[in-house]
C-alpha cells in the first residue's frame, strides 16, 4: 500500500512540474492565505482524482468531458474578469471573493484537472492498483506538494509587488488559462479567424476597461488617503496648540511642542521631504508640566495618521518627552 501511495505521489509530482497546477497555486496565493490554498488544492484534487479512481473511463459516458472542460474555461475567464473588475474592498479582502476561498480554489482545481494528464494518470494507476485508496491519497499528496512551489512564489511576490500589479497578474493568469481551455474545447467549426478575432477584441476591451478602472481607483484612493492624512495632521496641530503652555519666553522649535508643530507645518506644505535634523534637540525645561490627557490623545491621533515612518518616529519621540516631566 505504501509503495502505491509513494509511486502515485512521485508520478503526479513529476507530471505537474512547471504545469498549470503550480501557476494556478501561485495566482491563488496572491489572493488567499497559504492554508486556504493548500486546503482548496487538496479538496479539488481529492474529488477530481476520486472521480477518476471510482468511475475511471466511464466519466465520459456520464458527463461529456468536452462540456466539463468548456465549463472550466468559462469559469477561469469569469474569475479573471471578476477579479479585474472587483472594487478596492475586494482587493484588500480577497478572502471573501466569490464566497468561501477554499471552495473557490477547490472548484478551480477540480474543473481545471478534468481530462488533464494528472487525472488520466490517476485512472491508469487505479486500474491496476491493489489499494485504490492509496492511489487516491498519493495523487492528492502529489498535487499538494507540487502546489507548494507555486504558493511559495506567490507569497514572495505578494510581499514585493504592489497590490495593483498583483491583481493584474492574478487576473491575467486566470484569463490566460481560460483562453487555452477554450481553444482546446470549442469545436473547430467555430474557431474561424473572424470569430476568434471578434472574441479576443471584445475580451481585450473588457480587460482594458477593467485595468483603466483599477488605475482610476488607485489614483482616487491615493488622493483620498492624502486628504485623510492632512486632516489628521491638522487636528494634531490644533491639539498641540492646546497643549502649548503659552509661556512668555517661547523657545519655538527648541521646545518639543514647537518642534512638532514645525514638522507638521512642513509636511502639510510639502516641504517635509527636505527636513534637516535640528541643531539643538528639543527638550522640556525643568518645572514644565503638560496636559497628560491631551498628550495621550495626541499620541492616539498620531497612531491613526498614516504618516511616513520617519516623521512618525520623530513626532512620537518628541511627544513622549512631554510625558516625562523633570
Amino acid at each position: 500500500m505504501f509503495n502505491e501511495l509513494a509511486k502515485a505521489s512521485l508520478l503526479i509530482f513529476l507530471a505537474e512540474l512547471g504545469d498549470k497546477t503550480q501557476i494556478l497555486a501561485m495566482a491563488f496565493a496572491l489572493q488567499y492565505s497559504v492554508g486556504q490554498v493548500l486546503l482548496g488544492v487538496a479538496l479539488g484534487s481529492f474529488f477530481n482524482h476520486g472521480l477518476a479512481v471510482i468511475i475511471g473511463s466511464y466519466l465520459a459516458n456520464l458527463i461529456p468531458l468536452s462540456a466539463i472542460r468548456l465549463a472550466s474555461a468559462v469559469m477561469f475567464l469569469a474569475f479573471g474578469l471578476w477579479n479585474l473588475w472587483s472594487d478596492e474592498e475586494h482587493l484588500n479582502g480577497g478572502q471573501k471573493a466569490l464566497g468561501n476561498p477554499v471552495l473557490v480554489v477547490a472548484l478551480a482545481f477540480f474543473l481545471g484537472e478534468l481530462g488533464d494528464k494528472t487525472q488520466l494518470t490517476a485512472i491508469a494507476l487505479a486500474s491496476s492498483a491493489a489499494f485504490p485508496a492509496a492511489v487516491l491519497a498519493g495523487t492528492v499528496l502529489g498535487m499538494v506538494l507540487i502546489s507548494l512551489g507555486g504558493i511559495f512564489v506567490g507569497t514572495q511576490l505578494g510581499e514585493r509587488i504592489p497590490e495593483l500589479a498583483l491583481k493584474l497578474i492574478s487576473s491575467l493568469v486566470f484569463i490566460g488559462f481560460g483562453l487555452i481551455n477554450l481553444s482546446q474545447t470549442v469545436p473547430e467549426r467555430f474557431l474561424t479567424p473572424v470569430n476568434a478575432g471578434l472574441f479576443l477584441a471584445a475580451l481585450g476591451a473588457v480587460v482594458l476597461l477593467g485595468t483603466a478602472g483599477l488605475l482610476r481607483q488607485r489614483t482616487s484612493g491615493s488622493q483620498g488617503e492624502l486628504r485623510r492624512m492632512a486632516r489628521q495632521l491638522q487636528a494634531l496641530d490644533r491639539l498641540l496648540g492646546e497643549i502649548c503652555l503659552g509661556e512668555a519666553n517661547c523657545r519655538a522649535e527648541r521646545c518639543p511642542v514647537g518642534y512638532c508643530k514645525k514638522l507638521i507645518k512642513a509636511e502639510l506644505s510639502g516641504a517635509g521631504q527636505k527636513r534637516r535634523p535640528p541643531v539643538v534637540q528639543p527638550y522640556v525645561q525643568r518645572g514644565q508640566s503638560f496636559n497628560r490627557r491631551k498628550l495621550e490623545e495626541a499620541l492616539a491621533l498620531l497612531e491613526k495618521s498614516g504618516v511616513a515612518p520617519e516623521l512618525y518616529a520623530e513626532l512620537k519621540t518628541n511627544l513622549e518627552k512631554l510625558l516625562r516631566p523633570l
